[in-house]
């Protein structure tokens, strides 16, 4: 699988889950715990990332595949981290359309 269709399955996803909440969620109760549950998953990714920086720093001797690791742990966490940040952001425009059109 290329690339761009594994990007485009992650953004199919974040659709689907989109036109679930909309169907099923009207509790505000529910709606911030989605959201504490995104933040947490984004802070999970950069702890988890961070521990493996730390990792590739201590354990790798050759600066040259050092410096490419460390390059490639931060491009996936950055992506991971901006691929949480557009879900979080999918589900609050889904929640404030769902929560509007009962109003």
């Amino acid at each position: 699988m290329s690339e761009e269709n594994s990007w485009k399955e992650f953004s199919d996803d974040i659709s689907n889950m989109s036109k679930k909440i909309k169907s099923n969620m009207t509790d505000e109760e529910n709606i911030e715990d989605l959201k504490s549950s995104l933040k947490e998953t984004r802070e999970s990714i950069f702890n988890s990332f961070g521990e493996l920086i730390q990792i590739v720093e201590n354990t790798v001797k050759d600066d040259d595949i050092k410096e490419d690791a460390l390059n490639l742990v931060n491009k996936l966490k950055h992506e991971m981290s901006n691929f949480v940040d557009s879900a979080r952001e999918t589900v609050s425009e889904a929640v404030n359309f769902k929560l509007s059109e009962e109003e």
